[in-house]
């Protein structure tokens, strides 16, 4: 049987945009061409099992409302598996929460940002590594993403390499190894921001951009096993 790439939630959207949009595991899936049945999606903030990382082609880590901060019971469970996947050399993809956690599950340094949450459409930079890199194939060296995020990576773990930033968060990516972690959103669409941005009050601007689906299929193309 042919392996699939595996959503890790981490939690659940906002009601009010669930009940529009679905959730998560539904913006990845069409962010990366649309057909479910390429992916397995489980869910270890409420009790799933998680499978052997092995049999996954790959493994995307959601984004979540819950603070990795917060060291609840289901994240130290997590944070065991992804060690397992990271032993078996299972490349990851750590989105906004999934960033932070796969950050510092492998040793680097989870705090709250200075400030107001990071909320909107923003600018960020490639660093020379990550202007090499092949998540960011055929991009250009500044781009705009949607962003939501209260908390950041200050301290990355060892041997990662930073791939791009801005001024207000510095590890807005890293490498590590197979692992990629990107603290800004690729699954999100406009209507998504702006029903969030209602949803909890924020106001912001948003734009669109087709970054997201690029380097998810980078990322695909590149670490993904076949």
């Amino acid at each position: 049987m042919k392996r699939k790439i595996l959503i890790v939630k981490a939690g659940t959207t906002h009601p009010r945009v669930r009940s529009r949009f679905g959730d998560y595991e539904r913006w990845f899936a069409r962010a990366m061409g649309g057909d479910p049945a390429r992916f397995s999606v489980v869910s270890p903030f409420e009790g799933d099992e998680l499978p052997a990382p092995e049999e996954t082609a790959g493994i995307v880590l959601t984004g979540s409302p819950a603070s990795v901060r917060d060291e609840a019971p289901w994240m130290r469970t997590l944070s065991e598996w992804v060690r397992r996947a990271d032993a078996v050399d299972v490349s990851i993809l750590g989105v906004c929460f999934g960033h932070q956690f796969l950050g510092e599950t492998l040793g680097g340094r989870v705090e709250p940002m200075p400030g107001k949450a990071e909320f909107g459409t923003v600018a960020i930079r490639l660093t020379e590594a990550g202007r090499a890199d092949p998540l960011f194939e055929d991009l250009p060296e500044v781009f705009s993403v949607h962003t939501v995020h209260r908390d950041e990576l200050v301290r990355p773990p060892p041997g990662a390499v930073r791939l791009a930033e801005n001024d207000r968060c510095l590890w807005q990516a890293f490498a590590l190894g197979r692992h990629r972690g990107v603290q800004f959103h690729l699954e999100t669409s406009v209507p998504i921001m702006k029903a969030l941005a209602e949803a909890v009050g924020e106001v912001a601007p948003i734009q669109e951009t087709d970054v997201g689906p690029r380097i998810l299929r980078n990322w695909e193309r590149h670490f993904v096993r076949r």
